[in-house]
């Protein structure tokens, strides 16, 4: 009963959203995570320890400035997912704006595959949608299902409006290596905490374990890793920032160079969210996991 209660809790404020104009469903989402920041404080906590963490020279109100735009992107990256039904294809060029499509589409041309990664910065949903439509290069999107079945379908249904696949990640390590060696795009982000035995790199001032994943099959393919971001403009529309990572000093899978390119990517990341920290999701406990037991513990 609780997970029909959750879908139908979706769906019907998904229903909603779909009838009211782009700009309006940006309004609710802030005004939603205005609610949910002050009100209701769900991992507030968290999300400002982190916040300090990673930038100690920040005075408390600027912290929970960022803070506030954390939830205030997360809530509208969640609402435009649900509005994407309404998402028209001659729109796509207004609300996302790629600076540099040549990145993606020379590397695509070479035919070795592509790894495209990003954070949960910006809106990370409408960056795979969009981008492949408007390229014209299907997208295989490695995922995590929702733990609500009827959700997950919406979800699933909303991520592959236009031309896009999605990869259960249970299923992602034999569709990751088809599709690259097939010369397509596999698309993920690979930025939360990943299991303890993971390699640690430093991120944002703190070692993080971190997915060694898109490394591992970047040199074995030969794929190349492309960064991609979208950044908020200040009519609520996005410019797309693509990044090549390099590696053509890196010679095979050995552990030295998969762990040299994981610091390479992560420091793009890094470096996006240093120029737009109200855009990543501050909000996930990224240090869960940590090699040297003086760092101080952060809340739940």
């Amino acid at each position: 009963m609780r997970l029909f209660l959750e879908y139908l809790v979706f769906a019907g404020v998904a229903k909603f959203l779909q009838l009211l104009p782009l700009q309006w469903v940006r309004g609710i989402a802030h005004g939603t995570a205005n609610f949910i920041f002050y009100i209701l404080p769900f991992r507030r906590s968290l999300t400002v320890a982190q916040l300090r963490r990673a930038f100690p020279d920040k005075v408390q109100h600027a912290v929970e400035e960022i803070a506030l735009g954390s939830y205030r992107n997360l809530l509208t990256t969640i609402f435009e997912l649900m509005w994407t039904p309404q998402l028209e294809e001659d729109r796509l060029q207004e609300i996302l704006h790629i600076r540099t499509p040549e990145i993606i589409t020379d590397a695509h041309a070479r035919g070795n595959g592509v790894i495209l990664m990003s954070g949960h910065f910006g809106n990370w949903e409408w960056l795979s949608n969009g981008v492949a439509k408007i390229l014209g290069i299907p997208f295989h999107i490695i995922v995590r299902p929702v733990h609500n079945p009827g959700v997950n379908t919406l979800v699933n249904r909303y991520r592959t409006r236009f031309i896009n696949t999605t990869v259960p990640m249970k299923e992602s390590i034999r569709e990751m290596l088809s599709t690259l060696q097939n010369g397509g795009v596999v698309a993920m982000l690979a930025d939360q905490s990943a299991p303890k035995e993971s390699i640690f790199v430093d991120f944002m001032g703190s070692p993080a374990s971190t997915f060694e994943g898109p490394a591992r099959f970047s040199l074995k393919t030969g794929a190349p890793i492309i960064m991609g971001f979208t950044i908020r403009r200040g009519d609520g529309n996005y410019d797309v920032h693509m990044e090549m990572v390099p590696t053509e000093d890196l010679d095979g899978p050995t552990e030295q160079n998969i762990r040299i390119l994981t610091e390479r990517h992560v420091a793009v990341l890094e470096r996006m969210i240093a120029s737009h920290p109200e855009h990543w999701l501050w909000l996930h406990r990224r240090w869960k996991h940590t090699p040297d037991e003086q760092l101080a513990p952060l809340p739940s």
